[in-house]
C-alpha cells in the first residue's frame, strides 16, 4: 500500500521534525510498490470470518493474513468496510503489533511497516499508522505514534499524536563510500 518516499513529502512536513525527515527522504531510495501488485487476486486468511452484506462489512479475525501480490500485511484482526460496488473502501488492521511488507522496484528489501493500528483509506489512497508505529525502508528507520502517506501527492505527515507519546525518530544510514 505505500508507494514510496520521496523529497515530495517535505511540503508535508515543518519545523525541525519536517527538516528531519526531509534529509531521511533524500538520502534514501524512493521506494515504488511493484505496479502488479494491485492487479494481483487479493488473498485472505483468518481464524474467524464475518461477512454483514446489509452494513458492506467484513471482519476476520485470528491471525489474519492477507496477500495482493508481494502485498503482505499479518494482524490479529481486519476490518475492511466496503463501497456499493463490494472494493474495500477502508480497511483496518489492529495487532500487537500489525505488520505490512511490500516489494519496492528496484530494492532487494521490502518496505516495512508496524504499527499497532493501521488504516488505509482507498478513496484517498492513504494509509496511516498509529501507535508505535515503525517503517523499515533498507537499513534506515522512522518512527512516530502517528505516521500518514498519501500516495496521491506522494507526501509523509509523521508527529505525536493527541495522547504525545513520542516524538518523530529517524535513523538514516549513510552509504557506503565508493
Amino acid at each position: 500500500m505505500i508507494k514510496g518516499f520521496h523529497a515530495g513529502a517535505l511540503r508535508a512536513a515543518r519545523g525541525w521534525p519536517g527538516l528531519m525527515l526531509g534529509a531521511w527522504l533524500l538520502t534514501s531510495a524512493p521506494a515504488w510498490a511493484l505496479e502488479t501488485d494491485q492487479q494481483q487476486p487479493l488473498y485472505l486468511e483468518a481464524d474467524n470470518a464475518e461477512m454483514d452484506e446489509g452494513k458492506r462489512l467484513s471482519l476476520y479475525s485470528g491471525k489474519v493474513i492477507v496477500r495482493q501480490g508481494s502485498l503482505e500485511i499479518r494482524a490479529d484482526q481486519v476490518t475492511i468496510h466496503h463501497a456499493e460496488d463490494k472494493r474495500p473502501q477502508l480497511v483496518v488492521a489492529i495487532g500487537k503489533p500489525a505488520t505490512y511488507k511490500q516489494s519496492v522496484e528496484g530494492e532487494e528489501k521490502p518496505v516495512q511497516a508496524e504499527a499497532l493500528r493501521m488504516e488505509y483509506q482507498a478513496d484517498k489512497d492513504e494509509i496511516t499508522l498509529i501507535d508505535q508505529a515503525v517503517v523499515f525502508q533498507g537499513t534506515d528507520t522512522f518512527r512516530s505514534d502517528r505516521i500518514l502517506y498519501d500516495r496521491i501527492n506522494a507526501r509523509v505527515k509523521a508527529g505525536a499524536s493527541a495522547k504525545g507519546k513520542e516524538r518523530v525518530k529517524i535513523h538514516i544510514t549513510p552509504p557506503p563510500k565508493q
